[in-house]
């Protein structure tokens, strides 16, 4: 033993790979003696190929990048491979590692860190004694502190064209001690957590996440059997999608499909497709393959108050998410640093403009972990929040988008914090978070919390009539007129209806709408509702109109607009004249038409309502323009469209593009006409409305207008 009470090493019975050693040479107070003549120790220690590697294409260059150029390192060239389990680190890090074999000649070494073992992280002082066994130093000559070991590993990897894979890793200060010293080799770190510490050592971080369809679908041809996927290509890629592109839940359905020669792909995404046995489906049958058993681990190295945020976000019935939620869900808005803990875990992952999201089986297991650890008083709380938020910002929302509403429901009434300054980001927020309220909505239905699900739909009557949505229209529709239904709150039933209506109206279900107006007509009778029958006739009306029957609709405006003259309603009105202005123009009562378009007019102005408004002026266009007028049509046409901004009211601006196409048409001018229905086009097509193509084939007939068309 030397004065520092470390072994003194008189002569190693293995070179160390490949660095000759002077005699009496010093190593972090080590005294070090190598024979010359002994050969050199070239360790290979990575672990075989992965079988099946696909995909992954932009990650391995990712990585080449990263560890390419060593000319101005000072150290090793060092990448994190990072995402959540099962995801396939691993495996990338070795398909990148093996393929570059030929610029590390020093060799490879590997070291399995056992972040998430059942012993907990691996000691960096036990990891060192492992590398420093990799390179040649023998076991009973490895120093005992950390200080001396990695002062020998760094000296004996100084000129090596080494590289390492640390997988596992724990934490920044786990591998910092483990970095060889050398500019010419690589390191390879792979973690479930982000360890963004390492980027101050270099480090490029690469975040993994799930296979892309095609990718997942490649990886079960190659595992299952080509012709397997191939007999039955949808089922598979169902599977493939069930599984969501996570390698680990992929290799246990393709070991389950491998070991059954008969087994279909379509049952087995019947059975993936039931939420609640779907973990319980992606597990081996000796269970040393599972998805949840991997999520545990992940779960279980969790902090406990994260691991509770993790629990409660299980609950969340929506996709994305922000911090609004994560207070919601906790109760505290001090929730910040939990939150990051989920990123930092990659149990979560973030997205931009400061919003976040699981991985579908991750939010499955989270879920899972709430039903097992939480009490049902505490799950029904966090979820109740939850919703209760998502209605007062989509109230606060409405508040702005349709400010001269009557508007049903006591948020209404209360003081809210002004989130939205135009409408126009309003309609951004709520298109925004659409499946959001739909998932809250869904969620609140189930739960039998009717006064929530009823409330949303009616926050969400701005969002439908400006942007469209047709399809979570009609669905929030449904659980509203059944939840208001369950409540007995009639006034909110009425109004289910009829907006329920509207979209099936617009939609073309001219029957089902009638019905519901027919409902809600009586049932607003029954109860002294007479803006609610004000409104059903108005809908009988549209539906009349829409359905050709042109007398029919007038008389129903008619009815209707005599009960808001009748109770002072002054906007109801306004809009009442205007789709009687309508009407009367497809029944050829031209002035007529006129006279209401311009009280219809003066009445938005005096309301400051400049969707009436333009509307009024567009029909004032349309009777000009059938009298002959086509110039004076343009003019006014054009000004209701200028009150249409797009990012307010795409469907509204739609039909006024195609009409002012028409009368455009009408006036021989092809160019502007055709600048008008290509817009309604790209339209039509963001709102996913079937009518686009009825506008396409407009386009591309406009060329074959007969002459008296292309008249000025």
């Amino acid at each position: 033993m030397d004065r520092s009470g470390l072994r003194v090493v008189n002569e190693l019975s293995h070179p160390v790979g490949g660095s000759v050693l002077q005699a009496g040479s010093v190593h972090g107070g080590i005294h070090v003696h190598q024979r010359q003549s002994a050969p050199v120790v070239v360790p290979r220690q990575l672990p075989a190929a992965p079988a099946h590697f696909t995909g992954r294409g932009d990650e391995v260059r990712e990585l080449s990048t990263a560890l390419a150029d060593d000319s101005h390192r000072g150290g090793p060239a060092l990448a994190v491979v990072t995402g959540f389990g099962g995801v396939g680190k691993t495996a990338l890090a070795l398909h990148w590692l093996l393929g570059e074999s030929d610029r590390f000649p020093d060799g490879q070494l590997y070291v399995d860190l056992s972040a998430h073992g059942p012993l907990g992280a691996t000691a960096p002082v036990d990891v060192l004694g492992g590398l420093l066994r990799g390179l040649g130093v023998p076991t009973a000559d490895l120093p005992p502190g950390i200080e001396q070991r990695s002062a020998l590993y760094r000296s004996l990897t100084a000129v090596k064209a080494l590289v390492v894979l640390l997988d596992d890793a724990a934490s920044t200060a786990q591998v910092r001690p483990l970095l060889p010293a050398s500019r010419h080799s690589a390191v390879l770190v792979t973690s479930r957590r982000r360890l963004g510490g390492l980027v101050a050592d270099g480090a490029r971080v690469v975040q993994l996440g799930a296979l892309a369809p095609d990718a997942a679908v490649e990886l079960l041809r190659r595992a299952v059997r080509p012709e397997r996927v191939a007999a039955e290509p949808e089922s598979a890629r169902e599977v493939a999608v069930l599984c969501g592109g996570v390698p680990i839940a992929l290799h246990v359905v393709a070991a389950r499909l491998a070991s059954r020669p008969h087994s279909r792909f379509a049952n087995l995404a019947v059975e993936l497709g039931d939420e609640r046995r779907r973990l319980g489906a992606l597990a081996a049958e000796d269970d040393l393959l599972s998805v949840a058993a991997c999520f545990d681990l992940s779960y279980r190295w969790l902090p406990p108050a994260a691991a509770r945020l993790y629990r409660l976000l299980g609950l969340y019935p929506g996709t994305e998410f922000d911090r609004d939620v994560v207070a919601a869900l906790t109760g505290s808005p001090d929730a910040d640093g939990l939150l990051d803990a989920l990123v930092d875990a990659n149990v979560v992952s973030d997205l931009p403009y400061d919003r976040y999201r699981f991985h579908d089986l991750l939010r499955l297991h989270a879920r899972r972990c709430a039903e097992r650890d939480e009490v049902e008083s505490e799950r029904s709380r966090a979820l109740r929040s939850v919703v209760s938020r998502f209605l007062d910002r989509a109230v606060a929302a409405d508040r702005v988008v349709t400010p001269l509403r009557p508007h049903l429901g006591e948020r209404y009434g209360a003081p809210g914090a002004a989130r939205f300054d135009t409408p126009a980001s309003a309609l951004d927020w709520l298109e925004r978070e659409v499946p959001n309220l739909v998932a809250c909505a869904e969620a609140a239905f189930a739960r039998g919390w009717d006064d929530l699900v009823w409330q949303l739909h009616e926050a969400l009557w701005g969002l439908f009539l400006h942007r469209g949505h047709h399809g979570e229209w009609e669905r929030t529709g449904t659980l509203a007129i059944e939840s208001a239904t369950r409540c007995g709150n009639r006034a909110a039933e009425v109004r289910s209806l009829l907006q329920t209506a509207a979209v099936r109206t617009r939609t073309g279900a001219l029957d089902e709408a009638v019905a519901l107006y027919r409902r809600a007509f009586d049932l607003a009778g029954s109860t002294g509702d007479w803006q609610g029958q004000a409104t059903a006739l108005e809908g009988l009306g549209s539906s009349a109109h829409r359905g050709g029957r042109t007398s029919e609709a007038v008389d129903l405006y008619r009815r209707s607009l005599a009960l808001s003259e009748e109770h002072g309603q002054q906007r109801g009105v306004a809009l009442l004249l205007c789709y009687l202005g309508y009407a009367l123009v497809d029944q050829g009562e031209h002035s007529a038409a006129i006279d209401h378009f311009r009280r219809s007019a003066r009445i938005a102005a005096t309301l400051a309502d400049r969707h009436c408004h333009a509307q009024a002026l567009v029909g004032l266009g349309a009777a000009h323009a059938a009298q002959g007028a086509v110039g004076k049509a343009v003019v006014e046409m054009e000004e209701g469209l200028a009150s249409l901004p797009a990012a307010e009211s795409l469907v509204l601006r739609v039909h006024v593009l195609e009409k002012l196409a028409e009368v455009k048409v009408g006036a021989g001018d092809l160019s502007g006409a055709r600048e008008h229905w290509q817009e309604a086009l790209e339209s039509y097509t963001a709102l996913g409305d079937p009518k686009a193509e009825h506008i396409r084939a407009r386009l591309d007939a406009l060329d074959d207008e007969p002459p008296a068309h292309r008249a000025g």
